[in-house]
């Protein structure tokens, strides 16, 4: 990244004001023309957790951990779209779904795989 010129700041934000200016916890402002953020995002319901799920921790927030066939940690119970991938979209989520659709159709059809 030194060689493109990208900075990283290790201080935290501490707020933005106006349209794009980053005041960081060091009282410093950085002007931008814009900024672009992403949302974090947990699991709506604590059921996950509760059942014994695995969640991890990533830079996009709190998700059930699930193999490639998106089931989760406790046998037959599965997880798709935000709540356990990455990058968050509606189109992509769309796709989990209908793809851990037919994993737990194949699972209920031919259970001993």
């Amino acid at each position: 990244m030194q060689g493109r010129g990208v900075t990283v700041e290790e201080r935290p934000i501490d707020r933005i004001e106006n349209e794009a200016d980053v005041l960081l916890s060091d009282r410093r402002r950085l002007p931008f023309a814009g900024l672009f953020t992403a949302t974090r995002c947990v699991p709506a319901s604590p059921l996950p957790a509760a059942m014994g799920c695995a969640l991890d921790e990533t830079p996009m927030g709190l998700q059930i951990r699930t193999d490639a066939a998106q089931e989760t940690t406790v046998p037959g119970v599965f997880a798709c779209g935000d709540a356990a991938s990455l990058p968050h979209s509606v189109s992509l989520a769309v796709g989990s779904g209908a793809m851990t659709g037919i994993h737990i159709h194949r699972s209920l059809v031919w259970p001993e795989r």
